[in-house]
């Protein structure tokens, strides 16, 4: 059937399936949840509502509420005694990030003359986060501004008495860190922070005491992986946790990167997968030869699809959202059938033409699938369900994907 095939990096088309959120929202996504700060967005009131919710999860934020006026004649007067006021609601707040959003970029509101006059009065560190939804095609540009803004803060500190690392590029989605954390804590590895899906301000500040970088999340957080290396002799390795192929790979370069005990190392992965196995055996025939369809942001799409593969299934499919060409070769061994950024008439002959027994894509695109009759499971899980990260995590991957492949409803495609 013919599909057309679009080169990765293109912007969606109008209509299309995956237009994403502006760079703000991919600035907010990503530095939401660190602590510690105080998070301002100077811009129109709409602009603070959209930015409030990050991953499910509302976030404290304040915002300068710019009327028509203000936005014709100025508003940095509003935005200097907004952000002394946020301080002295959060007098323990250690810094600011001050979000520009699309207003103040048209009208060249100077930022960055403000935050140094705040910085001198209040001792404060404040970020300028230079995020206008126009400068950008979709919100992983705000990723990347997110991650340069960062790099700034990271300061030199003394490297750590004992195995410590950062987890960066990890959004602690529904917990997912939680189940990484246990596993590098039975190793006596320490985890200093999760950027950015649980950290502080002041963590961030101390990154460079670490070790080494772990990075999950490639799409996002790669340029930044590479500067610490670059200016703080950080080393960083790509890992996966998900699934017991990639657990395994990635516990053994991470204990060979930090000079673990090998014996330690193995005698882990060999209880957790003995247990792991004996839980989810009896599921195991319910899924081969099944055929799935992943829908997703393409950092998941070769871990998640190597990860169906070890429990049977036949991935006919990786459609990536805003993928990378390295996001696509990682994906390439795992199917035969890859695309990028499909519009919604697209994504329906896909179905029509794959005619899979399961898809897996994001909670955003799921509907469409559903109301088409095919069995769908949305990723990022619900956090009842999850996480899907490490052993325990593959255990309820499985059990999430039995309910979903079980559920009655699906009896109702052949009335």
């Amino acid at each position: 059937m013919p599909l057309r095939i679009k080169p990765c990096g293109l912007a969606s088309e109008p209509g299309g399936m995956t237009q994403r959120s502006c760079v703000y929202f991919g600035a907010r996504y990503v530095l939401g949840p660190i602590r510690e700060a105080v998070h301002l967005v100077h811009g129109p009131v709409g602009c603070g509502y959209y930015g409030a919710m990050i991953r499910g999860e509302p976030q404290d934020l304040f915002g300068t509420a710019l009327s028509d006026e203000e936005i014709i004649f100025g508003g940095l007067d509003k935005l200097k005694k907004a952000l002394h006021e946020a301080f002295a609601l959060r007098p323990t707040n250690r810094g600011a990030f001050l979000y520009a959003t699309c207003p103040t970029g048209l009208i060249g509101e100077d930022l960055a003359g403000l935050a140094r006059e705040i910085e001198s009065e209040t001792g404060r560190r404040i970020v300028v986060v230079d995020c206008p939804g126009f400068s950008g095609k979709s919100q992983a540009g705000g990723h990347a501004v997110a991650y340069r803004s960062l790099l700034n803060l990271v300061r030199p500190f003394p490297r750590a008495g004992h195995p410590t690392v950062n987890l960066i590029g990890e959004y602690n989605v529904a917990g997912e860190a939680r189940e990484t954390k246990r596993l590098l804590e039975e190793l006596g590895v320490e985890v200093h922070t999760v950027l950015t899906g649980e950290t502080r301000f002041s963590e961030i500040e101390q990154l460079s005491r670490a070790h080494l970088n772990l990075l999950f999340c490639g799409s996002t957080a790669r340029e930044f992986a590479s500067a610490l290396e670059e200016r703080f002799g950080l080393p960083y390795l790509k890992v996966s946790f998900y699934g017991p192929s990639a657990v395994r790979a990635s516990l053994r370069k991470i204990g060979e990167a930090l000079g673990l005990s090998s014996g330690r190392v193995e005698g882990l992965i060999r209880d957790e997968e003995a247990r792991t196995f004996r839980e989810i055996r009896p599921w195991l025939k319910l899924f081969s030869g099944k055929r799935v369809l992943l829908v997703l942001g393409a950092g998941r799409l070769g871990p998640l699809g190597r990860m169906l593969r070890e429990l049977g299934f036949e991935v006919v499919g990786a459609v990536s959202v805003f993928g990378s060409s390295e996001d696509h070769r990682e994906a390439a061994p795992v199917s035969g059938f890859i695309a990028d950024d499909p519009g919604d008439d697209e994504f329906e002959r896909v179905l029509s033409m794959l005619k899979p027994d399961l898809v897996i894509t994001n909670a955003r695109e799921q509907w469409r699938a559903v109301k088409l009759g095919f069995p769908t499971l949305a990723f990022p899980q619900e956090r009842s369900h999850g996480p899907y990260t490490g052993y325990q995590g593959f255990a309820n991957f499985v059990y999430s994907l039995v309910r979903v492949l079980q559920a009655p409803v699906w009896r109702l495609k052949a009335l």
